[in-house]
């Protein structure tokens, strides 16, 4: 695994993690949703791919093993917590019917502002600030904005949606369950990825981002 394979091995498995806990939760909280499950890997491997490529980068600059998967759990929160803040700010936008269906409570003007500016561009903004804060690395920044737009577009793209109603409880409850999972599959994926290419490459290579005799 030459290069930055690993966390990006990682990664991906901590988005498919994330995407099975999803579905899990969301059939004993709410309905099934199985049927999403292959456009929704798609989904999770590439924002999987993201997440692992900024890992790469700050994972030097978190603490060890075991506290490294809550590092990055809280990493993730702090990424979405600016659109769950604004969401509950600006109130309810849809009202979800009997049937299923729902009822647009705002204009489709507002509605796409909120979307696009209350969580898209939150999550790209606090992705980015976190990069530097933590790294003060520019590359970090771009790899953890790049991270917190797909956290937003997977996990978190039904913040707007639920901002102000009774539904905002489970939606905490799936979103920290996904957030958990995902956080710590990143984490023991990525140093046994890491142990493994040290026992059939034997060749020492710098791996910067894992120190297994601390971890």
């Amino acid at each position: 695994m030459p290069g930055s394979a690993a966390p990006v091995q990682a990664g991906v498995l901590a988005g498919i993690a994330g995407l099975v806990a999803f579905l899990l939760i969301h059939h004993l909280l709410i309905v099934p949703m199985w049927f999403i499950a292959p456009a929704g890997g798609v989904l999770a491997a590439v924002g999987g791919v993201a997440v692992g490529t900024a890992y790469e980068d700050l994972l030097p600059h978190l603490p060890p093993r075991p506290w490294t998967a809550i590092a990055i759990f809280l990493v993730m929160g702090a990424i979405l917590l600016p659109a769950f803040a604004l969401a509950e700010v600006w109130g309810p936008m849809f009202a979800m019917g009997e049937d299923g269906g729902g009822t647009l409570l705002v204009p489709d003007v507002e509605a796409g502002a909120r979307f696009v500016v209350g969580l898209l561009g939150t999550a790209v903004v606090a992705g980015a600030v976190l990069g530097w804060l933590l790294t003060r690395c520019r590359r970090a920044v771009v790899r953890l904005a790049a991270a917190g737009l797909l956290l937003a577009i997977g996990p978190g793209h039904n913040i707007p949606m639920l901002g102000g109603t009774p539904a905002v409880g489970n939606e905490l409850v799936i979103l920290a369950t996904v957030a958990g999972v995902a956080s710590v599959v990143l984490v023991e994926a990525h140093v046994r990825l890491v142990r493994h290419r040290q026992i059939v490459d034997p060749v020492p290579v710098p791996e910067r981002s894992v120190d297994l005799s601390d971890r």
